[in-house]
C-alpha cells in the first residue's frame, strides 16, 4: 500500500508548492482537489503551460495521483445541475489526462442526498448513476462515490444495495472509513464487506460526543484506530493508495497550518503502517 495526501487540506497552497513539499515529507501520491474554494484549483485556472509544469513536477517526484476530488454530491433532482456536474467531470477527466494519468482517471465525489430521504430517492439515484456511468464510459473515466455520515448513503447496507443495483464497472466506491466508524460499524466488518467495491480511499479522524455531535480531526487526534484499519485493509487485499483527508472543519480554522497538518498526518499514518505490519510500496 501507498500513502497519498489530498490537496483539499491545502486551500491556500498552490499545487506547484504542494507537490514537492508532499514528496519531501515522504508521500507516495497526491489526490488533487478541484474547486473554487482553493487557490488556483479550477480547470480554467490551469492553461496548457501550467498543466505541463504540474505534470513534470509529478513525474520528477514520482508522485501518483489516486483521484481527482470534487465536493458536492452526485445526487441532485435538477437536470440542469446534473448536466453541470457532468461537464465538471469531463473537465476534470481531461485535466487528469493532461497531468499524465494513463489509466482511466478516478473522479471522487460524495453520493449526496439526505439520510432521511433514502427510501424516497434511492431509485432515482440508481437511474442518475447509470446516466453518469454512460458518460464516464464515453469519456473514459471512473466515478468513485463516497458514503457520508448523515447523507443518504451512510452505511454499508446502503452502499452495497446501491452499487449492486447500479451494477456498472464505471461506478465504484470512494471508501472513507471515518463515515462508517461514525455510523457505529466495526472497522473490520466494514472493510471486509466494502473493499471489493472500492477504487479510492480516504482516512481522517473524528470524535463522536455523547450528545450526538461530532468533530472531524486530523488523523491521530480522534478515536479512529488507524492500525486496525490498515491491518484489515491489508487482509482484505487492498494494495493501492490510502489517502489522508483533512476536513474543512479543520482547515477553515484561523490557526490552521497546512504544511504542519500534512507532516503530522503523514507521521501518524506512517507509524500506523509500522504498527500494523503493513508494507509500503
Amino acid at each position: 500500500m501507498k500513502i497519498a495526501y489530498g490537496t483539499y487540506a491545502m486551500p491556500t497552497v498552490p499545487l506547484e508548492e504542494a507537490f514537492p513539499a508532499l514528496a519531501r515529507m515522504g508521500y507516495d501520491g497526491v489526490e488533487i482537489f478541484i474547486g473554487s474554494t482553493h487557490l488556483g484549483a479550477t480547470p480554467d485556472q490551469m492553461d496548457s503551460a501550467r498543466r505541463k509544469q504540474l505534470r513534470d513536477l509529478l513525474r520528477r517526484d514520482n508522485l501518483g495521483v489516486p483521484a481527482i476530488m470534487q465536493t458536492g454530491g452526485l445526487y441532485t433532482p435538477s437536470v440542469e445541475e446534473q448536466e453541470a456536474k457532468l461537464e465538471r467531470m469531463r473537465l476534470c477527466a481531461q485535466l487528469a489526462r493532461d497531468l499524465g494519468i494513463d489509466e482511466p482517471p478516478i473522479l471522487a465525489l460524495g453520493f449526496g442526498g439526505k439520510e432521511e430521504d433514502w427510501d424516497e430517492i434511492k431509485n432515482h439515484m440508481v437511474d442518475l448513476l447509470n446516466h453518469y456511468a454512460q458518460v464516464a464510459e464515453q469519456e473514459d473515466f471512473l466515478i468513485a462515490g463516497e458514503a457520508h455520515y448523515g447523507a443518504a448513503v451512510d452505511r454499508t447496507e446502503r452502499i452495497v444495495w446501491l452499487l449492486e443495483t447500479v451494477n456498472h464497472p464505471r461506478v465504484r466506491l470512494h471508501f472513507d472509513i471515518v463515515h462508517l466508524f461514525l455510523a457505529g460499524e466495526p472497522i473490520e466488518d466494514a472493510v471486509k464487506t466494502l473493499v471489493p467495491y472500492t477504487i479510492h480511499t480516504h482516512i481522517t479522524d473524528a470524535i463522536k460526543h455523547a450528545d450526538g455531535t461530532l468533530e472531524l480531526l486530523l488523523l491521530g487526534q480522534g478515536e479512529l484506530d488507524a492500525t486496525t484499519y490498515l491491518r484489515a485493509m491489508d487482509e482484505a487485499g487492498w494494495d493501492e493508495f490510502i489517502t489522508l483527508e483533512v476536513s474543512g472543519m479543520v482547515w477553515s480554522r484561523e490557526d490552521y497550518e497546512p504544511m504542519a497538518a500534512a507532516q503530522f498526518s503523514y507521521d501518524v499514518l506512517s507509524t500506523a503502517f509500522e504498527q500494523a505490519g503493513v508494507e509500503r510500496g
